[in-house]
């Protein structure tokens, strides 16, 4: 093997940090601006966000309707967007990015979402120094499954793809992409997509993220 890419949300560490931060943020925010109960906010956004996942995209729009503050959405979008406080990565990740280092590995990340917050995200976790290369998909408005970034990191990378692993959480958009340009794949059974089946785009699967370096000595 020669390069591993890596997703960034649930893979590198538990998004629940993130949103949990963030709906704080706009819980506050509602709050002393209309008077509303923080409590009731949060708990709203909690239980959506459980039932629908991060991949709902009107979780917000529910939220503000349900107050009759639609005029809102824009900056509640925004107050999500630019939360900044700490993130942490999963505990085992940063021993791990480590030793793949100096195994000399290419490392790389494909990260969907708004870039500005993904940006910041990489940069409270402390992840800029080891990777060679981090595609935004919405800077080539191709986001997974596609195969655009992957097809993007393997020619920045110089590395076959068959020489690739790519290694996601999420089996819904996370593999097909990598697949179909020739990686291979392995999900990591974490987060809030871990109990979704596998299907035909994933190869193998692991349960915590430094089972990398001996999956990969096996390879």
């Amino acid at each position: 093997m020669k390069a591993i890419i890596f997703d960034l949300d649930n893979t590198l560490y538990d998004v629940e940090q993130y949103y949990s931060g963030g709906f704080k943020e706009i819980a506050n925010y509602l709050s002393k601006k209309y008077g509303l109960s923080k409590q009731e906010i949060y708990k709203r956004l909690v239980n959506c966000w459980n039932e629908k996942t991060s991949m709902y995209s009107h979780l917000f729009d529910d939220l503000l309707d349900s107050f009759n503050l639609e005029n809102e959405l824009e900056n509640v979008i925004k107050v999500f967007n630019d939360y900044d406080g700490e993130l942490k990565p999963y505990s085992d990740v940063i021993p791990t990015l480590k030793e793949l280092k100096e195994r000399n590995y290419k490392l790389g990340i494909v990260t969907d979402g708004n870039v500005e917050r993904q940006k910041r995200k990489i940069e409270l976790l402390g992840f800029e120094r080891f990777f060679d290369i981090i595609v935004f998909t919405k800077e080539l408005n191709n986001p997974k499954p596609s195969e655009i970034p992957f097809q993007e990191v393997i020619n920045k990378l110089e590395v076959s793809p068959q020489k690739s692993f790519y290694v996601g959480d999420n089996p819904l958009i996370d593999f097909e992409g990598a697949k179909k340009v020739g990686m291979k794949t392995v999900r990591l059974l974490k987060g809030e997509f871990k109990n979704i089946p596998k299907n035909k785009f994933i190869d193998y699967e692991i349960k915590e993220f430094k089972e990398l370096l001996e999956f990969i000595n096996n390879e």
